[in-house]
């Protein structure tokens, strides 16, 4: 499709930029009693358990059934896709070990091809996974344990963890995939725990001044090498967020001398990192703070002869506690519901986690069964991410991504490039942190270069406007509509359309450039506010 007559951005943003203060406004109010419609239940389903529909996906759903389609996604009954498969089988490290990588890759050459292959396959995954609840649930759980792959090695642990340790627990006991965070190297890197030690005893620093007078001869050098190794000890950062971000949520049942002893638990808990041998957790009993720790009101006994076990305990019990419980509920509702959960419902999915002991895929299942989950005013109540905002218009439209290049140049204009956040919240998913109306341009430019055929290595296929009426251009809104928002548009942003339509026709004496009508409205729909809400 011809796409060389479409008007330039600054044509269209005027019309952006009306629309953007619509796109958080809910279409429905709190107290609405008419129900969803059937179409409407299974986008907004679709809408927070996968990234938008791809072509007849709506349709495949209703025929199924809504229920029986996620007991497939939980099961993980579905064929994997072929394409996802093609796309993966060109990344060279993305089915490796961190050992293997830093083995064949950490010469300064190739040091930057682990971190964007595992980008790549991020992102194909997203696009093309047959498996969308696992997907969403991944990037979910991506950014709750977030590690940055700037940081220090974990650009060369970060494929192993995303494998080994989110995309493998995402449907299991959460305890699990909080050990398994806790104990990966990406981990213990990127919140320092690896370098937390107990801080040394009077006679190890007299026996590092020793050694060093005998090898150096100077008193001076002696004690340099012992100031330095005062300042090795103790690191609270991992302890602090493992409470604070990753189970009871901040200033939640535990204090300060909390993070304290649950640091000091942790100590010893580092990385193996020679690469002639496996690269992985290491416990190292020199490290470690010997002594029992008192958090969150209970002993924990430090075992003499089994000094790993007292952070085991931990974490245990921080996987059970009620509070993780109600915290882990309400970041879920938040991300899959609203950003502004009710108590109400974040109590009973709270329930849910513990009666199934944490069991994920039961979770998931308590939030799309709760009576509130398909109550009018959540519908298209939370606003698209970045990443799920670009994702969703590559799928709802079947392009062809063959490159990823462009895509991620995109993400990070709109700063959300993956395994990039440097905070350890990992990236926000409220509205908040992302609807200004100054980013609007960006993902309006991101839409019209994706219909034009300006994102290199990507392509709308042309069957994508299969079927648009050969002679009422007026109707075409509509179609494409029908196929990019099943749910329709508001009238709001349906008369600025027809407007915007109305003004190209009126403009274009060359009815050839018809042939790009299509193209436009879709660029338009993709821009629209309908489309930035899920």
């Amino acid at each position: 499709m011809r796409t060389d007559h479409l008007p330039a951005l600054q044509t269209l943003l005027p019309l952006a930029l009306l629309l953007a203060g619509s796109v958080c406004a809910q279409e429905r109010p709190v107290d609405d009693p008419n129900p969803l419609t059937e179409t409407q239940r299974i986008q907004h389903f679709l809408s927070r358990f996968s990234f938008g529909p791809t072509p007849g996906l709506v349709e495949q759903v209703r025929k199924v059934g809504l229920d029986k389609w996620m007991d497939r996604w939980l099961e993980d009954e579905v064929e994997p896709s072929k394409y996802l498969a093609e796309r993966l089988r060109d990344l060279e490290t993305i089915g490796l070990d961190s050992t293997t990588i830093v083995r064949r890759f950490s010469s300064q050459k190739l040091r930057n091809k682990p971190r964007e292959e595992l980008k790549d396959a991020v992102l194909f995954r997203s696009i093309y996974g047959a498996n969308q609840l696992e997907e969403v649930a991944t990037d979910f759980w991506r950014n709750h344990f977030n590690v940055d792959i700037n940081k220090g090695n974990v650009r060369y642990y970060a494929t192993e963890y995303e494998n080994a340790v989110i995309r493998k627990h995402v449907l299991g006991p959460f305890g699990q995939l909080l050990e398994a965070s806790a104990k990966h190297p990406a981990m213990l890197v990127y919140l320092d725990n690896a370098i937390s030690r107990r801080p040394p005893t009077k006679q190890e620093l007299r026996e590092i001044e020793r050694n060093t007078r005998r090898k150096t001869k100077s008193a001076e050098r002696a004690q340099e090498r012992v100031e330095i190794a005062k300042q090795r000890g103790l690191n609270e950062n991992y302890a602090r967020e493992l409470l604070e971000l990753h189970t009871l949520g901040v200033d939640n049942y535990y204090k300060q001398k909390d993070v304290i002893a649950v640091a000091k638990a942790l100590t010893g808990w580092t990385v193996q990192n020679d690469p002639k041998q496996k690269i992985g957790f290491r416990f190292r009993a020199d490290m470690h703070e010997k002594e029992d720790q008192v958090v969150l009101g209970s002993r924990i006994r430090d075992d003499r002869k089994q000094p790993l076990e007292i952070g085991e305990k931990i974490l245990k019990k921080l996987a059970r506690h009620k509070g993780t419980s109600h915290f882990i509920a309400w970041k879920l509702c938040r991300y899959f519901v609203n950003d502004k959960p009710s108590e109400a419902m974040v109590k009973r999915v709270a329930s849910a986690f513990r009666r199934s002991r944490g069991k994920l895929a039961d979770v998931y299942r308590a939030i799309v069964k709760d009576r509130e989950f398909f109550a009018p005013a959540n519908f298209q109540a939370k606003y698209k991410r970045p990443y799920e905002f670009v994702v969703s218009a590559l799928r709802v439209t079947g392009a062809e991504v063959r490159s990823t290049r462009d895509v991620h140049r995109y993400l990070a204009l709109m700063s959300e490039p993956i395994y990039e956040c440097e905070d350890p919240t990992g990236y926000y998913d409220q509205a908040e942190a992302w609807n200004d109306p100054g980013t609007m341009a960006v993902r309006w430019k991101f839409a019209l270069d994706l219909v034009r055929g300006r994102i290199r290595g990507i392509r709308v296929p042309d069957k994508f406007y299969e079927g648009l009426h050969p002679k009422l251009p007026l109707v075409w809104k509509d179609q494409l509509a029908a196929r990019v928002l099943p749910a329709g548009l508001s009238e709001k942003t349906s008369k600025a359309l027809d407007r915007q339509i109305r003004g190209y026709l009126e403009d274009r004496q060359d009815r050839g450039a018809l042939r790009d009508l299509p193209a436009l409205i879709l660029g338009m729909l993709l821009g629209s506010p309908e489309f930035q809400r899920q």
